[in-house]
């Protein structure tokens, strides 16, 4: 295992997994406010579009109600991870 793929393995371990309507997201406590952004916030036809968006470009930058900047970004099979800009 090279060591970006070791680093990589050790930051998902710190990384909590919940999903949103049915797509699987990866977050940490960076991202928390985006995770509550996509799930409670926005409606369904919203977040459905940027997980959609994120698939088919493999990520999206958006920004929640308050301007903080994230990206979403497509893992595979409808997994995700949120990344703070």
């Amino acid at each position: 295992m090279t060591r970006k793929a070791f680093t990589h393995f050790i930051n998902t371990l710190k990384m909590n997994k919940k999903n949103i309507r049915g797509y699987s997201v990866y977050y940490d406590d960076k991202t928390i406010k985006a995770f509550n952004h996509l799930a409670y916030v926005l409606s369904f036809e919203e977040t459905d579009s940027l997980f959609n968006s994120a698939r088919l470009s493999g990520k999206i930058h958006f920004e929640d109600r308050l301007g903080r900047n994230f990206t979403l970004i497509s893992k595979n099979n409808n997994k995700f991870e949120l990344k703070k800009r």
